[in-house]
């Protein structure tokens, strides 16, 4: 569609230009109304620059045309034969709309079709040119000083056309990269999900299942009692996996919190930990930057759970200030290194960068703490 546009304002700029001229040849004979209406051609043939072999071949017949009735038809075949009068108007060595829709073509043609098409279509605009201003009656310059011009206009014109093609193929590579970026981002976001949602039910199962194999043999009873933990875990994982389903079919819109107090104190509740809360938290919170914290602070638990199985104690703080949601979880079990292999810090960490916070994870001396800061307002 732009290339279109922007045929069809070179054909204009070129038909103004020739109209322009009218006065210099009022009232036109028959000559001068052929030698318009081909140059007219030529205006069209660079409008429609898209079709190059066939818009170059168009533009070169009319000029040929051209140069055969202002100087005759045998002297563009370089014939010794006498000529005709010139129209009332200068075209030497090429009327001015003329030259401008060659111009045009040369440029759309290099920069948009194939090497060695375009270095074809440049070559015969070029040479039919170059024939005009050897035949056509001469001005002021001499016929070698023109050819120099015509020269120096094709160059020119091959390297503005080389610019935009150049200038194109970087925009398509910009696009790419950043198509592919967010194609990127989309499967992190899908990781992160799978991690800090999915694995976290499984994990409750898993411990729930080692617990049970446990003490199988020594208390079936209690063996057994932990039968309806692992298949509510199940239940959950299964529900998350759906609910990510039913996002990534809604077009990737991220299913987002819409009450982060009661999501949370829910969470804590079915973590298994002994957990103690302190959340103050208001309407204040875009539910996107909820379900952030929420992710946050499951995955937290997650990690207490899988590799601080003798905590005696978890505290989950979330508070709301002017200007950023503050978060951290604290355990007191057995200090474990910064990465244990899994992705769960990756993933936190992540996250809390895309929303322009600060996130940290680390020993304590007596536990483990994560703590973030997110702010209330997207970073530019």
């Amino acid at each position: 569609m732009g290339e279109h546009r922007t045929g069809l304002l070179v054909g204009t700029l070129v038909i103004i230009t020739l109209l322009a001229q009218l006065p210099a040849t009022w009232p036109p004979g028959g000559r001068e109304i052929g030698v318009l209406a081909l140059i007219a051609v030529t205006a069209v043939a660079a409008a429609f620059a898209r079709f190059p072999l066939t818009a170059t071949i168009t533009a070169c017949v009319a000029v040929v045309a051209v140069t055969g009735l202002v100087s005759g038809f045998g002297r563009v075949i370089l014939l010794d034969v006498p000529g005709v009068r010139a129209p009332a108007f200068e075209l030497e060595p090429l009327n001015i709309a003329e030259a401008l829709a060659l111009v045009a073509l040369a440029v759309v043609v290099v920069r948009n079709a194939r090497p060695l098409t375009a270095a074809a279509c440049v070559a015969a605009l070029t040479l039919v040119s170059l024939n005009a201003v050897v035949v056509r009656p001469t001005a002021d310059l001499t016929r070698t000083d023109q050819g120099a011009l015509v020269l120096l206009i094709a160059f020119v014109a091959v390297c503005a056309g080389v610019t935009l093609r150049m200038r194109d193929r970087s925009r398509e590579a910009l696009a790419a990269a950043a198509e592919e970026r967010a194609r990127r981002d989309e499967r992190l976001d899908m990781a992160r999900e799978l991690h800090d949602v999915v694995a976290h039910h499984v994990t409750g199962m898993l411990v729930q299942a080692q617990a049970a194999l446990v003490v199988a043999e020594q208390d079936k009873d209690t063996a057994c009692a932990m039968l309806p933990g692992i298949v509510d875990g199940g239940t959950d994982a299964l529900g998350a996996m759906r609910a990510m389903v039913r996002t990534l079919r809604d077009n990737g819109a991220a299913t987002a919190t819409s009450d982060l107090t009661a999501d949370l104190e829910r969470l804590v509740e079915k973590s298994g930990l002994p957990v103690r809360t302190s959340i103050e938290l208001d309407d204040g919170v875009r539910p996107e930057l909820g379900r952030s914290v929420l992710r946050l602070v499951q995955e937290a638990l997650t990690n207490t759970r899988k590799h601080a199985k003798d905590a005696t104690s978890v505290e989950v703080d979330v508070r709301l200030t002017t200007s950023a949601v503050l978060l951290s979880v604290v355990d007191n079990g057995t200090t474990r290194p910064a990465h244990s292999g899994g992705f769960g810090l990756v993933g936190m960490r992540e996250r809390v960068h895309e929303l322009g916070g600060r996130f940290f994870a680390g020993a304590t001396g007596e536990g483990w703490l994560v703590t973030a800061e997110l702010p209330l307002e997207v970073r530019a």
